[in-house]
């Protein structure tokens, strides 16, 4: 029997919902039946993506082989898979982890840590929980984000923004979660509920109800204002297209508020909260089973758009660079 979907806001750390059904044949053919139908049944984005995935099953199905080697058998199932163009899709065995790169490789890397770590944090950073801060200049702070898998607390929260609340002169904060891969949503939320006065809606959670393609439940997520301290100046919000999954959603929340501005480039997509279905063969399937929506109706799949493009320029070693262009920009919009 399948488990529905927890609803978005009880979603836990790993993001991710396991589905468990009785065990079937491991043999070849029955393992492909089985990816395609738990896709098929749970999968979120076949519309977005204008994926038709009854034509894949026709393509793929004859080339399964009742005696063909798991080798074989999993790299022609993971072909299938990268047809939906999805980074949450992917195939786990004991000897290979299938996945769609392509949502950042053609996109500029927009991001070296060892010119944050070099050139801004030296040995000028405070370390709350996951959170990097610093001042990086008397009238601006900075604080790094590496992953939403990393608990923020509120007492983490506290810390920075009473911090930022009592520099004289500050002008602005620089939140920077590029090459923030994801985790939990819920951290985002907690974050962006420090920066706004009132109730602002961000958008829509489609939850999936059926096997059917079509079937969703709708759930209007609100960002909240904490109810502790905040900071209602200038943010600017760093992100790149390795910004994906969790990260997406944040920026999707931040973007909402009225003194947040986004730089950098459009994030990496990822908006589909994971499920999960353990094969008889040992091995696992995850796939996209919810989407969202922003309050105009577009769907996030693709990323999130900054405010604001910037990117690094080109150069043959990252070493010779001396500045982080994108914070740079940020820097001089906050002092504009």
């Amino acid at each position: 029997m399948l488990i529905t979907m927890a609803m978005f806001a009880m979603v836990m750390a790993s993001c991710e919902k396991l589905f468990m059904e009785d065990d079937l044949a491991s043999d070849p053919e029955a393992i492909f039946e089985e990816i395609w139908d738990f896709t098929d049944k749970h999968y979120s984005f076949f519309e977005e993506k204008e994926v038709d995935w009854n034509a894949l099953y026709d393509e793929y199905r004859p080339k399964v082989d009742p005696h063909m080697h798991p080798i074989a058998l999993f790299d022609l199932c993971a072909e299938m898979l990268y047809e939906l163009r999805d980074g949450h899709v992917n195939l786990l065995s004991s000897f290979d982890r299938s996945r769609y790169w392509k949502w950042y490789l053609d996109s500029p890397e927009n991001f070296y840590y060892s010119i944050i770590e070099r050139h801004y944090l030296q040995d000028n950073q405070r370390l709350v929980g996951p959170l990097q801060f610093a001042l990086i200049s008397e009238e601006i702070a900075y604080v790094y984000y590496s992953s939403f898998a990393r608990t923020v607390t509120e007492g983490n929260l506290d810390l920075i923004i009473n911090t930022i609340n009592n520099i004289d002169g500050l002008k602005g904060l620089i939140i920077d979660v590029r090459h923030n891969g994801g985790g939990n949503p819920t951290n985002g939320r907690d974050i962006a509920a420090r920066f706004t006065n009132e109730r602002v809606f961000a958008g829509t959670n489609h939850i999936k109800t059926g096997p059917a393609h079509d079937a969703f439940s709708e759930q209007r997520v609100y960002i909240n204002p904490h109810d502790g301290p905040r900071y209602d100046g200038p943010v600017m919000l760093l992100t790149n297209r390795r910004s994906y999954s969790a990260t997406t959603y944040f920026a999707q929340y931040m973007r909402e508020l009225d003194n947040v501005t986004l730089v950098g480039d459009t994030t990496g997509g990822g908006a589909g909260l994971p499920a999960f279905r353990d094969l008889p063969n040992g091995w696992r399937l995850r796939v996209s089973s919810t989407k969202f929506y922003d309050p105009a109706g577009n769907s996030i799949e693709g990323g999130v758009p900054p405010d604001v493009y910037a990117e690094f320029p080109q150069v043959n070693d990252s070493l010779l660079l001396s500045e982080d262009h994108i914070i740079e920009t940020a820097r001089e919009l906050i002092l504009d």
